[in-house]
C-alpha cells in the first residue's frame, strides 16, 4: 500500500515539474515571441498609416494583410499561452478559471454554443491543493475540447457542487452523445483525463444525458483528506 501511495507521490511530484515547465514556456511566449510580434505589427501600422502618396496601393495592401496576419498570430499565441498555463487559474481561483474555460471554448469553437454555469460553493468548501485544482481544470479542460470538436453541441452547461464528502464537477452538452463504448478506450484525451482522475483519488465516469441527446462528464474528487 505504501509502495503504491509513494508511486502516486512521484507522479504527482512529476506532473507539478511538467506544469512548472509549461507555466516557464508560457512566460517566454509572452516575453519574447508576443512581444516581437506586437513590435513588427506596430511597425507595419506605422507604415500603414503614411499618406497615400508615399506607396503604392500594392504595397499598402500587402501592408494591411501582414497586419491582419501578425494580429491572428498573436491571438494564435495568446491561446497556446493560456492552453499551457491558465492565468485565471492563478490569479481568481478554481471556479472562476473553469467558468472562463467554457466561454473561451465557446468562442473559439466552429460553432459556438451557449453556455451555462453555475457553482452554489463558497470557495473555501473546494478544499484541494494547488495539484488537484490544476488537475481538475486540465480534466474539464479535455471535456471541453472534446466537445469543441466531436459533439456538435448547442448547449454546454458546467455544475460544481458538494456532495457528501466530494466536490463534483459535471460538465454536460446535448451533443451527439458517446457512439460505442469503445471510443472511451481509445481516444488518447480521455485517457489523459483517467489518468490525472487516478492521480488525485478522483472518480470520473461518462453518462447519457437524461432525456435528451448528449453527454454528461462528472470528475467525483474526495475532500477534506489534507486536514488528516
Amino acid at each position: 500500500m505504501s509502495t503504491q501511495r509513494d508511486l502516486i507521490e512521484g507522479l504527482l511530484q512529476f506532473v507539478t515539474l511538467v506544469e512548472s515547465e509549461r507555466k516557464l514556456l508560457a512566460a517566454d511566449l509572452h516575453d519574447q515571441t508576443l512581444s516581437d510580434l506586437r513590435e513588427l505589427a506596430r511597425l507595419a501600422r506605422r507604415l500603414f498609416e503614411k499618406p497615400e502618396g508615399a506607396m503604392s496601393q500594392e504595397v499598402r495592401n500587402g501592408l494591411a494583410k501582414l497586419i491582419f496576419g501578425l494580429e491572428a498570430a498573436m491571438d494564435e499565441v495568446r491561446r497556446a499561452m493560456e492552453s499551457l498555463s491558465p492565468s485565471a487559474l492563478d490569479t481568481l481561483g478554481l471556479a472562476p478559471a473553469i467558468e472562463s474555460c467554457l466561454a473561451r471554448a465557446s468562442q473559439t469553437c466552429e460553432r459556438p454554443f451557449l453556455t451555462r454555469f453555475a457553482c452554489p460553493l463558497r470557495i473555501d468548501d473546494i478544499n484541494l491543493t494547488e495539484t488537484e485544482q490544476l488537475l481538475i481544470y486540465r480534466i474539464v479542460q479535455e471535456a471541453l475540447n472534446n466537445i469543441s470538436k466531436h459533439a456538435g453541441a448547442r448547449f454546454v452547461e458546467i455544475v460544481i457542487m458538494r456532495k457528501g464528502d466530494s466536490v463534483l464537477f459535471r460538465v454536460s452538452d446535448d451533443g451527439r452523445g458517446m457512439t460505442e463504448s469503445s471510443d472511451l478506450r481509445r481516444a488518447r484525451g480521455i485517457e489523459n483525463m483517467r489518468y490525472r482522475a487516478r492521480l488525485i483519488g478522483a472518480e470520473l465516469t461518462w453518462l447519457r444525458a437524461t432525456g435528451r441527446r448528449g453527454t454528461v462528464v462528472e470528475v467525483r474528487v474526495p475532500i477534506g483528506r489534507n486536514d488528516e
